[in-house]
């Protein structure tokens, strides 16, 4: 009597607890892995996504070249107009304004998805193409702004793949220094050529590149 005794108290507990469950409202935190990101509605964001382990995500122009028709097509038609970006041959850097941060995710995740498409179907790649979910770093004042879009820039030469970021192809870079328009590149104000910027870029190869990674990359990430 005992032994059947049990499993029946059991059962009982169970339904108390699941109507205890049903009874109460379903609640949904829709934030990614780690927690939500808190970021003011408005903001210049500097925007980091790495590859997973180092991969290399750019292997030759056509991949570059993806990637920025990509990120053109999810970007041309709201508020995310991008100012800086350099793509490196393992993560690539971004410099924008959003109107909206709550577009940010989404954009994000739209463009790092459908470039992992594109890479598994080319190169039969498997496993995870990114290295977990992109960083974002309030930018915070003009002067930030400014040395923020350099450093962006410089990136391939403090990576010793150039000594001059003219060399490197795939940055704004040569939007601000030459007539040569770059589709991904959305100003809120007119600019023009100017040698100026050019002195103000090559005069950041000798600042400090471990002290402008810890400003630029790791200081308040959301």
């Amino acid at each position: 009597h005992t032994q059947h005794q049990r499993p029946r108290s059991q059962r009982a507990a169970m339904d108390r607890h699941c109507h205890l469950r049903a009874s109460r409202p379903l609640r949904l935190r829709l934030y990614p892995q780690g927690g939500p990101r808190l970021l003011p509605q408005s903001a210049m964001l500097h925007i980091i996504c790495r590859g997973n382990n180092d991969t290399r995500i750019f292997r030759n122009r056509y991949d570059f070249d993806r990637l920025k028709n990509t990120l053109l097509r999810f970007t041309c038609d709201i508020d995310f107009f991008i100012h800086h970006y350099v793509l490196m041959n393992t993560h690539f850097h971004l410099l924008a304004w959003l109107e909206d941060t709550t577009h940010v995710a989404n954009v994000i995740k739209a463009v790092t998805i459908s470039y992992h498409h594109y890479y598994r179907r080319k190169y039969g790649y498997k496993g995870h193409l990114w290295h977990g979910r992109y960083r974002s770093i309030v930018i915070q004042s003009d002067e930030q702004w400014s040395q923020c879009g350099r450093y962006i820039e410089l990136n391939p030469v403090y990576a010793g793949i150039c000594k001059d970021p003219a060399d490197f192809p795939w940055s704004s870079y040569h939007h601000y220094t030459t007539d040569k328009e770059d589709i991904l590149v959305r100003n809120i104000f007119q600019t023009n050529p100017d040698n100026q910027y050019r002195q103000f870029t090559l005069a950041g190869i000798d600042l400090e590149y471990r002290k402008l990674k810890k400003e630029f990359e790791r200081k308040n990430t959301w």
